[in-house]
């Protein structure tokens, strides 16, 4: 922010890649400057060296090049494997995902694909069988993943899911380090139970202190996925084209932070567009599945929508896609993963003043609808889930708990948090009588862990808790 206040004249800053950590985006925006990424230009390098590291694995290419530089000669030593016929599991099914899969295609593999969000057929992916996870682990000879870390993602392949390997299968990271954990991977490779692993991503960059350094049947690189001449040039032309085009049209392409082309109208909606973020982000807990159809209905002005549905998609797809997912990204990948996307303009909302309206229809047949509105002073406040009336502010930690409308309750979700050290920092409590079943919402001032989660649904009357941080 410091840097950013003495660049007066500062119109765009442009970001080579994809993160854009290093910038301050609630600062740059507050300015004015756009925000620009090239999140496209490193997906064939990060799939090509995808397969390069599957094909190491299968041949022994890294152990025979030392083998024979060392002067031996021991070809029976480094027998490996053909790809044709194996069965390659793609976890994550986004651009990535998507290009590692027409490689292994030409290659002749069986494709088995997982993505909690995507179904390969909808998203135009021929000869993918989905799979749910755990099936996938176990019938796979090579398995690959393309997911972002998050907290859901975080060690999704485990010591539990390690074990269920195949002894002779192999698996392979290029994506996020966190997603495989690094311990128990080593000692499955120490232990002999896969048959090898390659790397390209780890928790602590450079991995200085790594089990993995000393594991058995190991390919590392240091984070080569996007290290190419190619994808370096590609990122480099696009963001200098992206620039130009602002400055000398005013066309805006893969900006992080500027729904919209005019900074006033911007700054004027900001609050409803924080407003549909959150909203977008708690559909994302509340339904964890495929998503069929995103209705966003709004009582303001009617060119404000279109900003509004992009904001909500933000908050719903960034824990659910292996980029980052900005203004101009969002709306081409809900579709791409076959999401129907609906604006309607009404004035009425439940008689609130330029209210929102954000309504999720999963694969599933489960729906979700969340109601809220910014206030004078521009806070968000939520109004109605589903059919419980609420008036809540949602930021901060949030406890979706259902429960059967009986008496105690209340009192015993009081208790198990305060015995946990969390404080409430706001409640609000609706019922459906003629179901009998009430919801509450409860703020509290830190993230609940997952014991004090399982406590509350240890409650016999306590049916559902979602957290949202």
């Amino acid at each position: 922010a410091e840097l950013l206040d003495k660049a007066t004249n500062l119109k765009v800053i442009g970001r080579a890649g994809v993160g854009v950590d290093n910038v301050d985006l609630a600062a740059a925006t507050r300015r004015g400057v756009v925000v620009m990424n090239t999140p496209g230009g490193n997906t064939i390098s990060a799939a090509e060296h995808t397969f390069a590291m599957m094909l190491s694995l299968a041949r022994h290419i890294p152990e025979a090049d030392k083998s024979i530089k060392s002067g031996k000669w021991e070809r029976k030593h480094f027998t490996g494997n053909e790809l044709r016929g194996k069965t390659l599991g793609v976890i994550g099914l986004g651009r990535i995902g998507q290009e590692v899969i027409r490689r292994a295609q030409s290659f002749e593999m069986t494709i088995l694909g997982y993505d909690p969000y995507v179904d390969p057929e909808r998203i135009g992916l021929k000869n993918v069988t989905a799979m749910a996870l755990d099936d996938l682990v176990v019938e796979s000879d090579f398995i690959t993943l393309h997911l972002p870390k998050n907290k859901a993602t975080e060690n999704l392949i485990d010591a539990k899911r390690l074990a269920t390997m195949k002894s002779s299968a192999r698996i392979i990271n290029c994506a996020r380090g966190g997603l495989i954990d690094e311990i128990a991977l080593a000692e499955a490779l120490h232990a002999g139970k896969i048959a090898g692993a390659a790397i390209d991503v780890f928790v602590t960059e450079p991995p200085t202190d790594n089990p993995l350094l000393s594991a058995p049947n190991i390919v590392l690189t240091p984070h080569l996925g996007a290290s190419t001449v190619e994808a370096g040039e590609s990122v480099a032309v696009e963001i200098c084209e992206q620039i130009r085009a602002y400055l000398t049209s005013q066309k805006m392409t893969n900006a992080v932070n500027a729904p919209v082309p005019d900074l006033a109208v911007f700054k004027q909606i900001q609050p409803n567009l924080d407003l549909a973020n959150r909203m977008g982000f708690i559909a994302h807990h509340l339904i964890p599945g495929k998503i069929d159809q995103v209705i966003l209905t709004f009582g303001g002005e009617a060119a404000h929508i279109q900003p509004l549905l992009l904001s909500a998609l933000r908050g719903l797809l960034r824990e659910r896609y292996d980029s980052e997912i900005n203004f101009i990204n969002a709306k081409y990948i809900a579709q791409a993963q076959g999401v129907e996307l609906v604006t309607v303009s009404d004035q009425k909302i439940g008689d609130l003043p330029s209210a929102i309206a954000l309504k999720i229809v999963g694969s599933d047949g489960h729906n979700r609808e969340i109601v809220g509105y910014a206030d004078q002073n521009g806070i968000g406040r939520l109004t109605r889930l589903d059919e419980f009336k609420f008036d809540i502010a949602p930021n901060g930690t949030l406890l979706f708990i259902e429960n059967f409308d009986v008496p105690g309750v209340v009192g015993r979700v009081g208790t198990i948090l305060g015995d946990a050290q969390v404080n409430i920092a706001g409640i609000s409590l609706s019922r459906n009588k003629e179901r009998k079943i009430a919801l509450a919402i409860v703020r509290c001032d830190q993230m609940v862990s997952e014991l004090v989660v399982e406590k509350l649904l240890s409650d016999s009357a306590i049916q559902n808790v979602v957290q949202v941080v």
